[in-house]
């Protein structure tokens, strides 16, 4: 199966007047046609910034170095005309928050409208029957009516189904969905999941679900990546990853998932909040809060080792020369 994502080496940077500020340090992953690959973290671990790097949304004075390949396009090295050719037609993004996402003075229908127009070139008339459809595609029985009412009316899940409906009006080839189903209650948490699976499995197209909800992931991704500080530390299939998880930070992820079988015990935490940018730990970044850290990882930041299948772990542990005291935090 082809590569439809490949983001190469990708760096993003701002650059203030006391010096540059890095929040992704060289990210390397793929994402294959019609794969969901998860992008998984604490907040401030620069997921987000990642999506936004690919979409080329980085706000000023950000910028990017690396190579992001989509369909054999490199979108770095496009302008932003042309980036806005592809942006909502070939490679949607539902942002984060349903809630301010919709534009509050246009009603549903407008704005679905507005990109069908706007990338697909139809009349206005035309484009506001396509809308009526699409909302029906993603669950509204009443969309004769919903097309005509504005942001406020609508509870969060509904937003929610309408930004999806807006996210896949082209059929996009690549979906970003960033935190989808964050502050909306289990219920409809579940029923979105199972929205972007169907779609997804309907249009063929790969998704890259951007959350820092382990539970979330096991629903939809087939491959995870989890991200710290900026820098990826592991990338397996969902099925290594937690069969086997081997970065101290991911294990710690995992086990302050909620457990409803057995007894009911206090949550699993990690110690401590992930860095800023602009103060990053020398040597490993995971190294302050790591049980497991010894003399090096305060030393030296360790690279992404192969474990094969593959399953990449950015962990000095997993090294064969490894084989130190450790020393408490």
């Amino acid at each position: 199966m082809t590569n439809l994502l490949e983001v190469q080496d990708l760096t993003t940077f701002f650059d203030y007047k006391k010096g540059k500020v890095t929040v992704v340090e060289n990210v390397n992953f793929a994402i294959k046609k019609g794969e969901t690959v998860a992008l998984v973290g604490e907040s401030g671990c620069g997921k987000s910034m990642t999506s936004l790097s690919i979409m080329g949304l980085v706000p000023t004075p950000g910028a990017i170095d690396g190579n992001i390949q989509f369909n054999g396009v490199n979108l770095s090295k496009l302008s932003e005309d042309e980036m806005c050719k592809i942006r909502g037609k070939e490679v949607s993004m539902i942002f984060q928050e349903p809630m301010t996402s919709l534009n509050p003075v246009m009603t549903i229908g407008e704005q679905l409208a507005e990109v069908l127009v706007y990338h697909q070139k139809m009349k206005h008339s035309e484009a506001m029957k396509k809308a009526i459809e699409l909302l029906k595609l993603v669950g509204f029985s009443r969309a004769e009516e919903i097309v005509k009412d504005y942001p406020h009316r609508l509870s969060g899940g509904m937003r929610q189904r309408v930004m999806i409906a807006m996210a896949m009006s082209c059929n996009p080839k690549l979906l970003i969905a960033d935190e989808p189903t964050t502050a909306l209650d289990v219920t409809v948490q579940a029923q979105i999941l199972d929205l972007m699976k169907e779609l997804s499995q309907k249009f063929d197209t790969s998704i890259l679900l951007i959350t820092h909800d382990l539970g979330v992931v096991s629903e939809l991704a087939e491959r995870v990546i989890v991200m710290y500080a900026g820098q990826v530390v592991e990338q397996a299939s969902i099925e290594d990853l937690f069969d086997a998880p081997k970065h101290p930070y991911t294990i710690g992820l995992i086990q302050s998932i909620p457990q409803i079988e057995g007894e009911i015990n206090r949550l699993s935490s990690i110690p401590g909040n992930v860095p800023t940018p602009d103060n990053m730990p020398k040597g490993c970044r995971f190294s302050p809060r790591c049980s497991k850290a010894f003399v090096r990882c305060f030393e030296e930041n360790p690279s992404l080792k192969d474990l094969g299948s593959p399953h990449l772990v950015r962990c000095f542990l997993y090294e064969e020369e490894t084989a130190c005291t450790q020393v408490s935090n």
